[in-house]
């Protein structure tokens, strides 16, 4: 079973290195906000919180729309601070527009872009009925007018990293290093900046199910409330999860306060989610031969007398994932984690409660590692093969399939990370009879932000699966998938489908499909990255937030794990002969 947590650290940490090397230098002097930015909101109003969500708006569409705005002559962080004061002694809703108004005219004139033909299909296109509403004509039209305004496809702010790579790249994004907890201006500075990049460059805000405008509204008291470091970085956990996207982590958790708030220490064991109770899957202590801490099996009822319930509330808010599997797998990696020698921990074992004390560990000392003795391919019984892509080198692909190609159902073990890329394309090789698409792509837009196309049939004629071979396998194929099947191992299991005989059978896949951005930089030097490209069905349907939806249902039991069965490759070995 893959370790999330180990993964975990290892994004993060490349997200942080990654993102070291890879600040911009804003070109302006400006100066004025360098030691803070002099905002300052005592009991934030009703209408403030209107107004600033206006304030963000406007300050966002001018910065990807705007010419001169994008053009990096001016700090636009800076431009921010200079009329946030003004909006938020706004009399009324007209005063503020008028304050608005002033502010974007300021800008100047610029050039209408040309009559544009689209050469690509567009899936989805800018959505501007928020200028159209409680803006005032005068503002209105005039942003309308902006969004015709002649851009370029790289701004200062954003472009799309390559032709072969259509990610969106933020680039001289400050990261305001020299403020661990930033001051209520710079505060605003992060949600306004992150919820543009959202806007107009994340494709799939369609899935949401609240409205991104309405999420805005209800993040502003979190950040202008936020009193200090820790529920600062709390604001922008929450804002971080609240785009659904199990690509989506946050640096800040694994740093000062909140590492140390969930805790440094744990016991080593891995737990599950069996429906909405944390099982245990492995424990560290009963390889050993310790049968007093907590076993195989084990569901979790309470941690230091606090039920798991009242836990998940509170943790629930903050977790990054696209769907509700994902997120309690997120959770699990970290619901034991505290900062004493020992934790107590209320089981339910074969039906009875009991209280046990359990030692704890290092966080890196607690991780259970993979088996190195499980071979990434064997021989079932009944000439069923099994391959994992997560141990296999694939150089010595052609070698195991020389036998695999003999059996009468290959079962590939999706329910991990494919050790090397090349796994997919190579394995198709054997598995269809002609080259076959199985996926659409779409790509953001810097010089019409908030613009998603399709990727052309060229570039897709790059993505497909298999090649000719009228020899190919024509035994049933059965790939395993569960919530940890994410990202390409998710792309994976759309190639395969593919195929003449697919079956997948499992559980809910993570349902965050598509290229990663480049880090992102937000006020106190806290890094993110969301899903970049777009990733569909050859019909258009979704594959964000829904995963890859297995053709048979099967998820671990209590009892299974308990028992040291692996319940899902049972099924499969079932299924592959005629059951």
């Amino acid at each position: 079973m893959k370790n999330y947590f180990l993964t975990l650290l290892m994004v993060l940490s490349g997200v942080f290195s990654f993102a070291q090397t890879s600040q911009g230098t804003n070109i302006s002097k400006d100066q004025t906000f360098d030691k803070g930015s002099s905002v300052s909101i005592q009991n934030l109003s009703d209408t403030q919180i209107r107004d600033l969500a206006v304030l963000g708006k406007v300050w966002g569409f001018l910065k990807y729309y705007h010419p001169k705005a994008s053009s990096g002559t001016l700090n636009w962080d800076y431009e921010l601070f200079k009329v946030m004061p003004k909006v938020l002694s706004a009399k009324n809703e007209s005063e503020r527009n008028k304050i608005l108004l002033t502010w974007t005219t300021s800008l100047g004139d610029f050039p209408k872009r040309a009559s544009i033909t689209e050469n690509e299909e567009v899936r989805y296109r800018p959505d501007f009925k928020w200028i159209n509403k409680s803006l005032g004509n005068e503002l209105s039209a005039k942003l309308m007018n902006i969004s015709q305004a002649e851009r370029k496809a790289e701004n200062y702010y954003v472009k799309i990293y390559s032709e072969d790579m259509p990610i969106p790249f933020f680039q001289n994004e400050a990261a305001y290093a020299q403020f661990k907890y930033p001051d209520v201006g710079f505060r605003l500075l992060g949600l306004y900046r992150y919820w543009n990049m959202i806007e107009y460059f994340y494709p799939y805000k369609n899935t949401l199910d609240k409205n991104w405008d309405t999420t805005l509204e209800e993040l502003i008291p979190k950040f202008v409330n936020a009193d200090n470091e820790m529920n600062y970085k709390l604001a922008l956990a929450s804002m971080i999860a609240e785009i659904k996207d199990s690509h989506a982590v946050l640096t800040a958790w694994s740093e000062a306060p909140l590492y140390e708030s969930l805790g440094k220490m744990r016991p080593a064991v891995d737990l599950v989610f069996v429906g909405d109770k944390p099982v245990v899957f492995e424990s560290l202590e009963e390889k050993k031969g310790n049968k007093t801490e907590l076993l195989r099996g084990d569901e979790i009822i309470s941690i230091n007398q606090k039920p798991v319930g009242a836990i998940l509330k509170e943790r629930l808010p903050y977790a990054s994932a696209s769907n509700d599997p994902t997120r309690l797998s997120r959770i699990a990696v970290s619901l034991l984690r505290t900062n004493d020698p020992q934790v107590d921990i209320e089981v339910k074992r074969s039906g009875v409660t009991k209280m046990i004390k359990v030692k704890t560990l290092p966080l890196m000392e607690s991780i259970l590692k993979e088996d190195n003795g499980e071979p990434a391919f064997k021989m079932l019984k009944d000439n069923i093969a099994y391959i994992h892509p997560g141990r296999l080198d694939v150089k010595k692909l052609d070698s195991l399939m020389q036998t695999a190609v003999k059996a009468k159902a290959i079962v590939i073990d999706m329910r991990t990370y494919p050790k090397e890329n090349m796994f997919l394309m190579k394995m198709g090789e054997y598995l269809l009879e002609k080259p076959k698409d199985f996926c659409r792509m779409t790509k953001g837009n810097a010089s019409t932000p908030g613009q998603f196309s399709y990727l052309s049939n060229e570039y897709m004629s790059n993505i497909k699966i298999g090649k000719d071979n009228s020899d190919y396998y024509k035994g049933k194929l059965i790939v395993l998938c569960n919530e940890n099947t994410q990202s390409f191992a998710e792309m994976t299991l759309m190639a395969f489908r593919a195929g003449p005989n697919t079956t997948i059978i499992g559980s809910q896949t993570a349902g965050a499909d598509g290229n990663v951005t480049a880090p992102i930089s937000l006020p106190g030097n806290v890094r993110t990255i969301f899903t970049g490209i777009g990733m569909y069905n050859l019909d258009g349907t979704e594959t964000q937030r829904i995963g890859i939806v297995p053709d048979i249902e099967v998820k671990p039991t209590i009892q299974g794990i308990q028992e040291n069965r692996d319940e899902v490759l049972e099924r499969a070995i079932r299924f592959a002969n005629g059951a």
